[in-house]
């Protein structure tokens, strides 16, 4: 698996995309939506369908998200990640 650097280095239009979504994260959070992302900090996440979810406060969970046949969206906690 790449790093993020590896792939900055491979294709620098990357990085700005990705600092355009850090900004926008940020702006969700400031305005109370909780957000998700894979991140390198829990490897866990970066394959599959394990993302971090981040609340305004700061905390953030291990959460498992499954499309059903149904095409409904399923939320599965499986650990908090920090104490806010």
């Amino acid at each position: 698996m790449m790093t993020l650097e590896e792939i900055y280095e491979e294709d620098p239009t990357q990085r700005i995309i990705d600092e355009g979504a850090d900004w926008g994260a940020k702006q969700m959070l400031k305005a109370g939506v909780p957000i998700f992302y894979r991140s390198e900090d829990y490897p866990e996440t970066m394959d599959g369908n394990l993302f971090v979810k981040e609340y305004p406060n700061g905390a953030k969970m291990l959460v498992r998200k499954i499309l059903t046949d149904d095409l409904r969206l399923f939320e599965e906690q499986i650990k908090l990640l920090n104490e806010q």
